[in-house]
This record gives C-alpha cells, sequence and structure tokens, in this order.
C-alpha cells in the first residue's frame, strides 16, 4: 500500500514539474513574439527590456541572445553586444551558446575565421541538439564569405540533415552554385529555398539575377518584381532598368 501511494505521488509530482516546464516555455515564446512586434512597431527599448527579461530567466537562451544581438548591432552598438557576451562567458565558461553569440558578432563583424572558431567549439562542447544546426549553418556561411566553397556546401547539407526545411541552408547552397557560375544548379537550390519561405526578398532577388545570368529575361523580371514588392531596393532599381515590358512568367 505505502509503495503504491509513494508511486502515485511520484507521477504526481513529475506530472506537476512537467506542467510548470510547459507553462515556462509558453510564456517564453509569448515574450519572443512580443519582442518581435516592439521592433516591428520601432518600439526598441521595450524590445531590450523584454528580452532582458527573458535573460534573466534563461540566461542561454538561443532566440532571446541572437535578437538581442542583432537589436544592438543594427543600433551600431555591436560592441555593446559583444562585451555582453564575454561577460557570460566568465560566468559560464564552458556553456556552448555563448561561443556560438561571439561567432555570431565576429561573423557580422567579417572575421570570419575568429567566427569559425568560435563555431568550432560550440560543437566541441555539444550545442543543444535543437539548435546546433544554426552553428552549422553560420559556420557555412563564414567559409562562404572566404570562398571555402566545398567546407561551406559540407556545413549547409549538415543543417538540411538535421533541419530539413531550412530555407536558409538551400539558399546558401544556391549562392554557391551561382558563385561557381553553375547557375541551372543554383536556380534548382533558390526554388528548393522559395517553396519553404516564398516571401523572401533576397532569395527572389538572387534568383532574378541568375536567371538574367541565363539570359531568361521573363524570369528574371518576374523575380526582380517580386523582391521589390518585398522591399528590396536593389531589385527595385533593376526592374526600372532591365525589365520594360509586362512580366507573365512566374517561376
Amino acid at each position: 500500500m505505502t509503495c503504491r501511494l509513494y508511486f502515485s505521488i511520484l507521477i504526481l509530482l513529475l506530472l506537476s514539474f512537467n506542467a510548470q516546464l510547459l507553462s515556462q516555455q509558453e510564456d517564453l515564446e509569448a515574450s519572443l513574439l512580443l519582442v518581435d512586434r516592439y521592433i516591428a512597431s520601432g518600439e526598441i527599448t521595450k524590445a531590450l527590456t523584454t528580452i532582458e527579461n527573458i535573460l534573466v530567466k534563461q540566461p542561454n537562451n538561443v532566440d532571446g541572445q541572437e535578437k538581442k544581438i542583432s537589436i544592438l548591432t543594427e543600433q551600431d552598438r555591436s560592441k555593446d553586444a559583444y562585451n555582453d557576451v564575454e561577460d557570460y562567458m566568465r560566468m559560464y565558461p564552458d556553456q556552448p551558446e555563448y561561443f556560438y553569440f561571439r561567432a555570431l558578432l565576429h561573423l557580422q563583424k567579417g572575421k570570419y575565421s575568429k567566427a569559425i572558431d568560435d563555431f568550432n567549439r560550440a560543437i566541441q562542447l555539444d550545442m543543444p541538439d535543437n539548435t546546433v544546426y544554426k552553428v552549422y549553418l553560420n559556420r557555412g556561411m563564414a567559409h562562404f564569405y572566404l570562398q571555402d566553397f566545398d567546407l561551406a556546401e559540407d556545413d549547409f547539407n549538415e543543417v538540411l540533415s538535421l533541419h530539413s526545411k531550412s530555407a536558409a541552408a538551400c539558399h546558401g547552397k544556391g549562392m554557391i552554385k551561382y558563385e561557381l557560375r553553375e547557375y541551372e544548379e543554383a536556380v534548382i537550390q533558390f526554388q528548393k529555398a522559395l517553396k519553404l519561405e516564398d516571401e523572401n526578398p533576397i532569395t527572389h532577388f538572387n534568383m532574378a539575377m541568375t536567371y538574367f545570368r541565363l539570359e531568361e529575361i521573363d524570369n528574371a523580371c518576374y523575380h526582380f518584381n517580386k523582391s521589390c514588392s518585398l522591399g528590396h531596393r536593389n531589385a527595385c532599381r533593376l526592374l526600372m532598368m532591365e525589365c520594360s515590358q509586362e512580366i507573365k512568367i512566374s517561376k
């Protein structure tokens, strides 16, 4: 009887604990959505305050830290973001997420080799399974900018093995093929990216440029037009310069 009672109490405690974790996760997700709304409405101070509240509860929250780094970088405060990450690294020296965050800052500053070193360290320290694909994705971009295309493609393929619906990884592979002048293959990769994320102005722009290289002007103009409608200024400029006829083809 006692054993049964103890077992029943244990189950209740586990259920209560799981419910509490679920509630906390839901609160964090709601807070992150609130951050997005503040950013969209230009309320940057409120966005940063909300992020800080998230990080108090969960200092290594990847989405929160990424949003904070993005905001501070856009405000020309990347030094503040870097110092912030360094402070966290002193408190949590073996936490892989902070090597990832510092790598992002190196990547944004064009310090690609330093970024790769930190991405490697994040992987060595066992970045969590649900976010490790982001390390490979961004390390792939660093390799791409260094024109190490084979290594970049390996990383993008690794991303797709972990996260098959990554439009960014397909886009990255398209960029590689474009740089190698393998335009037909680039089109295939950009098409894959657009099937996963059709409202990305950069992918439409790069697709347009690829079609332009293939001298498929109608298709190029369609994607310049789509990119322009999504706010890409260079696409609007090229649309005016190169596309004088009505756009009819849709790919």
